[in-house]
């Protein structure tokens, strides 16, 4: 209720009976949370309706790279709602919808930028310099997203860091590029 624990419900074992659209709970535990005291019920079975849908017990591997935008922003809402531990993993998803083109924004411009500069040794050179730039970018971006995704590190962090700091990169080489 809220953010406020009332009843809590665990067993061993669920099955779902599909004839009858029940649940048998085994080696059931209720616990209710009162003022005072905590009321437990211990049965070895329970049969009972639960107010949610069998599906939502499957979990669902990489559901938020199938949903469009406003769908994924409905499934972290419900999912936050749920207390779902992969709630860093779909805001990094949602995220990357909008720092993803940018991304291709601003390593176009660093690539402009290298490629425009007059070094000794040929092209090779700038070549290396930028295929170098675009790895750093791709290692910050997998590193900060599994950070993100496997602790508490702040997904909009993890997702945009690499852009802004390349992004400064980008505008650095841009103005300090042969004309």
């Amino acid at each position: 209720d809220g953010n406020k624990l009332k009843t809590k419900i665990s067993a061993r074992k669920i099955t779902y009976n599909v004839t009858d659209s029940i649940y048998e709970l085994r080696d059931y535990v209720k616990r209710e949370v009162k003022e005072n005291q905590d009321i437990i019920e211990k049965l070895p079975v329970k049969d009972t309706i639960l107010p949610f849908n069998i599906d939502e017990f499957t979990p669902v591997t990489y559901v938020a790279e199938t949903l469009d935008y406003l769908e994924l922003r409905k499934f972290i809402e419900k999912e936050s709602k749920r207390g779902s531990s992969d709630i860093n993993r779909y805001k990094v998803v949602a995220y990357k919808r909008w720092s993803i083109p940018i991304s291709a924004f601003i390593l176009t411009i660093i690539g402009v930028a290298v490629s425009s500069m007059k070094r000794r040794g040929g092209m090779g050179v700038n070549l290396a310099v930028g295929i170098s730039l675009a790895f750093l970018f791709i290692f910050i971006d997998k590193v900060l997203g599994t950070m993100a995704n496997q602790s508490d590190f702040p997904p909009l962090v993890a997702v945009w860091f690499p852009n802004v700091s390349f992004g400064l990169l980008a505008i650095y080489l841009l103005y300090n590029a042969k004309r």
